[in-house]
């Protein structure tokens, strides 16, 4: 099996293999109202098992050269123009950073969505190894202004290890994403992110770990909101998927569908149950590509039989080239 079967299996890895990774990767969920946490599990493992195919001729010294690199590796394509300049519209620089013995953490740039991110991390003046996994034993993550603060939601961020670049410095890529009880409210005021990273070690959470460097490294920057991603609205759509309350295959249907450059949004009525629509969101590119989901969450509005739902892409797309969106077996066109 290749890196993108690879891929491809895990934009459909069942619950079971969801439910024995939750160990894989360390991932905080901060105060909430609801989770799901397969959706946020499979994002743990499907970052877990790509990272580990990174091999040391990236160059990743922005996160767009990272997603190009990433791009090929999941569809075995290069990205296009159109998603090449998307990439280019949607990343910041930001270039902190922080020095603890020989030890430097470097936040090299972000990709932003309007209900997420993703900060490409460097990380060198360590003698890195190729068959080992690094980590760091404690990720705190706090925004400002807080999207959830006074309304309540879901919300996740993770720092998942992608290997070693062309440098030897060690890759790591952090994203964040949240969803209200309020529904999404664009808001293009700028964020101010403070990240405080502790104690670089060897190994995964799930074994014995080896101290790299003690110590603690501490960033706050400020991220541009002012140009969020595109969006189109789509058909309210019938899709099926298993009640989790009855265990019963039900039919639903999916309104105020909102697909955007990293992600997509929906809504449909819970009152007779939460739904697991099992083969979760992807998009199908005019290239025959296929963008699989990332993390997901969903959570109850204030009129508690309204569930509102929000996933988002492994790598952003450019809407121009999108075809479809797929949502468990039914399949959306896109014009």
């Amino acid at each position: 099996m290749n890196r993108k079967d690879l891929y491809q299996s895990f934009c459909e890895v069942d619950d079971d293999i969801l439910e024995r990774s939750e160990t894989a990767s360390s991932y905080h969920t901060v105060p909430i109202r609801r989770r799901l946490p397969a959706a946020l599990i499979a994002a743990m493992l499907c970052l877990c098992l790509m990272g580990a195919g990174v091999v040391a001729i990236i160059y990743a010294d922005s996160i767009q050269n990272w997603f190009g690199h990433y791009f090929e590796l999941v569809t075995g394509q290069e990205m296009s123009q159109g998603q090449t300049a998307l990439i280019d519209h949607l990343s910041q620089d930001i270039n902190q950073s922080q020095t603890v013995g020989e030890t430097i953490v470097t936040v090299d740039s972000v990709t932003m969505g309007d209900d997420s991110f993703y900060l490409l991390l460097r990380v060198e003046g360590v003698n890195f190894l190729k068959r080992h996994h690094y980590d760091f034993e404690e990720v705190t993550l706090e925004l400002s202004p807080d999207p959830m603060e006074g309304i309540g939601g879901v919300g996740s961020y993770g720092l998942k290890f992608h290997g070693l670049d062309g440098d030897g410095a060690a890759l790591f890529l952090m994203d964040h994403s949240y969803g209200t009880s309020e529904g999404f409210k664009p808001d293009p005021t700028p964020l101010e992110v403070h990240l405080l990273l502790e104690n670089l070690v060897r190994g995964h959470q799930s074994e014995k770990q080896k101290m790299m460097t003690e110590g603690i490294w501490e960033f706050s920057f400020t991220l541009d909101r002012s140009q969020p991603p595109e969006s189109i609205s789509l058909p309210d759509t019938e899709v099926m998927g298993l009640n989790l309350d009855t265990e019963e295959e039900e039919c639903i249907v999916l309104s105020n569908i909102e697909l955007t450059n990293t992600g997509i949004r929906f809504q449909y009525n819970y009152e007779n149950g939460t739904i697991d629509f099992r083969a979760k969101p992807e998009v199908s590119l005019e290239n025959g590509a296929t963008i699989c989901w990332t993390d997901g969450s969903c959570t109850p509005m204030r009129d508690r039989t309204t569930l509102n739902c929000s996933y988002h892409w492994i790598i952003p797309v450019n809407l121009d080239e999108v075809v479809a969106v797929r949502i468990g077996e039914e399949e959306i066109p896109v014009f």
